[in-house]
């Protein structure tokens, strides 16, 4: 529509930026049904998002988890369902960083889209090493750690401990130039602790959240509904989560955050804003329907012009201050 601005731009530590056309981003592991665009045909124009982030590489291949990886099976039908319910056991189940950066790097350079590279490792020096095997490969203009890995030297999650979190994060801004986007997990005692280790480490912006490690049994069979067990929580349940921290962590830091859980619709989108997100990631609504990122920023614009919201600076602008924060 005339006259509504849509840009939101991530500016970095070393003074450049990242210019997004819309705060719409896919979130890593929902782009396409495999993570990695299947299904995405060309004629869908992902250079009109904001952002597309693949699914996550780590340093060599994984299998990932035993079958069932979803609940429910089809998160389109739970989307029609209304379910609030969604895991996923994945495993990180990928081809590795040589072939993404062989294979894959030059064809998201055919994309004409904004692509940012996800990766995972399984210790601070393997962090750095996979961000030195990105220079030189063109394809992505940035970088996003996913630390809700644990750390093969003593088990310990990277996204649980401020030093961890803040290594891997000072490993990798060692080794490349590209903005650094840092993907925390939710469930910890104070998440500004490891805001504040990684930005330190030289994070230039902040994901907010990844999943909630969660369950569903089945009562019939009197097994788990997952094979890998236990797994990850997202979808409308883990919307309110998010919103709290990406709330809690915006009152305690400048560093732009990137808010992502249970997006579905523009109202959404501009409650992460208000919150103080800058941008947001579209996941679980993305499996439920290749074209939910689309759908959202169309809705999204739709709200700023019945509101007469010109740019997200105005949506920002738009919710109430706090003085105290109490979440």
């Amino acid at each position: 529509m005339e006259g509504i601005d849509l840009t939101s731009i991530i500016r970095t530590k070393t003074g450049t930026q990242i210019d997004l056309k819309n705060p719409i981003m896919i979130a890593s592991g929902t782009f396409g049904y495999d993570g990695y665009g299947r299904g995405i045909t060309p004629e869908i124009p992902l250079g009109d998002l904001g952002a597309v982030i693949p699914k996550t590489v780590t340093r060599v291949k994984r299998d990932g988890n035993p079958e069932p990886r979803w609940f429910p099976k089809s998160f389109r039908e739970a989307r029609e369902a209304k379910d609030a319910i969604y895991l996923n056991s994945i495993g990180l189940a990928n081809p590795g960083i040589d072939h993404a950066m062989t294979v894959m790097a030059p064809e998201w350079e055919s994309w004409e889209a904004t692509v940012v590279l996800s990766m995972s490792a399984d210790s601070s020096s393997q962090f750095g090493e996979m961000a030195r095997m990105t220079n030189g490969v063109s394809g992505f203009e940035a970088i996003e750690l996913n630390l809700s890995c644990p750390n093969i030297e003593d088990g310990a999650m990277f996204s649980h401990s401020p030093n961890l979190a803040r290594a891997a994060t000072e490993s990798v801004r060692s080794e490349t130039d590209l903005p650094l986007l840092v993907k925390l997990a939710p469930n910890v005692p104070d998440i500004t602790e490891i805001v504040k280790a990684v930005e330190v480490g030289g994070a230039d912006a902040i994901t907010l959240c990844n999943t909630i490690p969660a369950m569903a049994w089945d009562h019939v069979s009197g097994r788990p509904v997952l094979g890998g067990i236990t797994g990850g929580l997202s979808g409308p349940a883990l919307k309110a989560v998010a919103l709290a921290l990406v709330y809690r962590t915006s009152r305690t830091t400048d560093i732009p955050i990137i808010g992502v859980g249970g997006i579905f619709s523009g109202v959404d989108v501009v409650e992460f804003l208000m919150a103080g997100a800058v941008a947001v990631q579209v996941g679980s609504a993305s499996l439920a329907n290749l074209s939910a990122p689309f759908q959202i920023k169309d809705e999204l614009t739709q709200l700023m012009y019945k509101h007469h919201w010109n740019s997200i600076d105005d949506i920002k602008d738009a919710a109430k201050e706090h003085d105290e924060l109490q979440v």
